[in-house]
């Protein structure tokens, strides 16, 4: 089951997925251009430059998909890429935007493309989706729709990165269960047992990123909602469903004791790595690199309901083509080609730690056959609005959540101080 609900992130804080936590790579502030394949460029009648920010393990995968597109089109179109940091990407682009030298193709995270969008910094893509048989009915609908702004589309979705438990198998063995929790109370049962028959944590919740993705889990399992849909900038957060949600979080802390109160950045992590906590909660990126860790049995799982509802946050990478100074028709399609046969052949991109976004990829034996991508998928999605000052409003959620983790503030009072921040920046970012 799939809905669409709100959410996006303060990218200064933690970044969308492919950026900003261990398994992500070399955030070096230098970019990589390369021509992935065995192809003869100039022989290319049409070279196409297309910018992502996939620098880690990720970016490996993209490039084997690229080699086999520019193999099989040698001669035609040759795709030609520019890798940087995700820290760098957005200024980069909206700089060679303006300046009329755009990329063809682009990748750009969903919480992202209203606000390009806004400032006429992309191509809208319905007609130009339409003509090569990119449909609506082949994609989960919501995040589909979730790339629309004012009515136009904006973005083609490559995938879907949720929120997801990992949990220790070999843990949980010993203290006696062989399923994973399904919502709090039985979260917290295991944590405990866990504790009583092993010398590790329950789990270790973190005091930083990504504890605004749990927050916000929490917060719509609650009945919660983050920010006003009619108008995109009121907080809506701090309400007595936010306050339980929160609460939630903190009391594994300070109240169950069954995670430890003085995580370090990514040390929940290093906790779960080395086999000392059983539950980790983290997107669905952090797979590649727990299968590399020597000795650690884990497999993931929905994560548990905190409150009354199973809904998890997600985000998702989109195709976007920039704005182009001087249109042109022959690129234009030769861009849209390229852009479709990622999609059909995303399983190669999915299997390094993703939900592909296609029903067509995503109910093919190949994806089931990735048990820890399939598992994730079985959740209840939350997608970002389409709002360009939804960070705005939320973002002052993400220090407010790391101080109440830290015992520094109550929840009431770390959630009434983001509202304010939140209403005052996204009415000024607004110009209301």
């Amino acid at each position: 089951m799939f809905f669409l609900s709100l959410f996006a992130i303060l990218t200064t804080v933690f970044m969308t997925a492919c950026g900003g936590n261990e398994n992500e790579g070399n955030n070096t502030g230098e970019s990589e251009q390369e021509i992935p394949g065995d192809v003869d460029v100039e022989a290319a009648e049409i070279v196409l430059d297309f910018w992502n920010g996939f620098t880690g393990p990720d970016g490996q995968e993209i490039a084997k998909i690229i080699a086999d597109f520019n193999e099989l089109n040698e001669g035609e179109i040759a795709i030609r890429t520019q890798t940087m940091p995700w820290d760098n990407f957005y200024d980069q682009y909206r700089t060679v935007v303006v300046n009329g030298e755009a990329p063809d193709v682009a990748i750009m995270a969903l919480d992202r493309i209203a606000g390009f969008a806004q400032h006429d910094l992309l191509t809208p893509l319905d007609d130009l989706a339409k003509d090569i048989g990119l449909v609506e009915e082949d994609f989960i609908p919501e995040v589909w729709k979730a790339g629309e702004f004012e009515g136009s589309r904006y973005g083609i979705p490559l995938d879907i990165h949720p929120l997801t438990l990992f949990y220790n198998v070999d843990l949980l063995e010993e203290a006696g269960y062989t399923e994973p929790p399904k919502d709090y109370d039985e979260l917290l049962e295991m944590s405990l047992a866990v504790q009583e028959n092993t010398d590790a944590w329950g789990i270790a919740m973190p005091v930083f990123w990504p504890s605004n993705m749990i927050f916000h889990t929490s917060l719509y399992s609650h009945g919660g909602t983050s920010v006003s849909e009619e108008d995109g900038i009121t907080p809506l957060f701090n309400s007595p469903e936010g306050v339980e949600a929160l609460q939630k979080m903190v009391d594994l802390v300070y109240t169950h004791e069954v995670s430890p109160s003085d995580v370090q950045a990514d040390g929940e992590v290093t906790l779960f790595r080395q086999g000392n906590s059983a539950f980790h909660l983290n997107g669905i990126w952090m797979i590649a690199g727990f299968e590399e860790q020597e000795g650690l049995n884990f497999a993931t799982a929905p994560v548990p309901a905190f409150g009354d509802e199973q809904v998890v946050w997600a985000g998702s990478h989109n195709f976007v083509i920039p704005t182009q100074q001087d249109e042109d028709p022959e690129r234009l399609e030769a861009s849209m080609k390229f852009i479709q046969y990622v999609t059909e052949n995303s399983i190669q991109w999915v299997s390094a730690g993703q939900v592909p976004a296609t029903y067509s990829v995503l109910e093919s034996d190949e994806f089931k056959e990735l048990e820890h991508q399939y598992n994730a998928s079985q959740q209840t999605f939350a997608f970002p609005p389409t709002s360009p000052f939804f960070g705005d409003a939320w973002g002052p959620t993400g220090p407010a959540v790391d101080e109440a983790m830290l015992g520094q503030l109550t929840p009431e009072e770390a959630l009434e101080r983001a509202e304010k921040e939140g209403e005052a920046n996204a009415r000024e970012a607004s110009g209301q």
